[in-house]
């Protein structure tokens, strides 16, 4: 048996085996490493008062986390400085405000075509969007001013099905889904649907708000004999 004091509270602490026993638990442990600072108040306030560096930059020289240097600034009793956020230097277009309102607000442009104009991704545009407070389009605006390109019979992939689809691989879609996702299908389940007025011919149900009705067969689509190639 070992006898030793705790060595953030104090209490003696008597356990089992040949070392000396540092902390009599795993509180105790925690709240004495939450003490450990590795820089003094006076550093501390030299680095945050005189020389401007924030949370981040301190806690890259200290290498401890940004929210310790924060509580250690509380902790110290030392004025903590209003939340601010600048680039400097501004290298590219982009980390502009005006160019920024001008290029997205004015001349409509998205954010995917300025990111594509300087190399980096959309999610840096909308970044800079969100931390220069300007305002994003919403989703009804993105679809008004988008061009979704060719349409019905002047789209080139209209019509295109089976093997005339540059994506067909060979009929390797098994017959009871491609049946199902037919345009024959489709049609015929909206022709019942509109001949029983949303109405089970079994049950008698109608359709509604937390119920749903599915068209289905008179006799199973396991029956070869029955189907017929469409």
């Amino acid at each position: 048996m070992t006898r030793s004091l705790c060595k953030q509270c104090g209490e003696p602490i008597i356990r089992r085996g040949s070392r000396a026993p540092i902390f009599c638990g795993l509180s105790c442990k925690a709240c004495w490493q939450r003490n450990q600072k590795p820089i003094t108040r006076d550093e501390l306030k030299h680095l945050y008062v005189d020389r401007g560096l924030g949370t981040y930059a301190i806690s890259r020289i200290v290498r401890r986390d940004p929210k310790r240097v924060y509580q250690w600034l509380r902790n110290y009793e030392i004025p903590l400085r209003s939340r601010r956020w600048s680039i400097q230097p501004k290298t590219q277009p982009h980390h502009d405000r005006e160019w920024l309102i001008r290029e997205y607000v004015a001349k409509k442009r998205s954010a995917a075509e300025i990111a594509a104009e300087f190399g980096v991704d959309e999610n840096t545009i909308l970044f800079f969007l969100g931390r220069l407070l300007i305002p994003r389009r919403t989703t009804a605006e993105v679809r008004a001013h988008k061009h979704w390109g060719a349409t019905g019979e002047t789209n080139p992939m209209f019509g295109r099905t089976g093997a005339s689809n540059p994506h067909w691989k060979g009929g390797v879609t098994p017959q009871r889904q491609a049946f199902y996702l037919s345009t024959e299908w489709k049609r015929a389940c909206a022709e019942v649907w509109k001949r029983d007025k949303a109405t089970c011919r079994r049950c008698g149900q109608k359709s509604k708000s937390g119920s749903t009705l599915h068209v289905h067969h008179i006799a199973s689509f396991a029956v070869r004999s029955l189907r017929k190639s469409f």
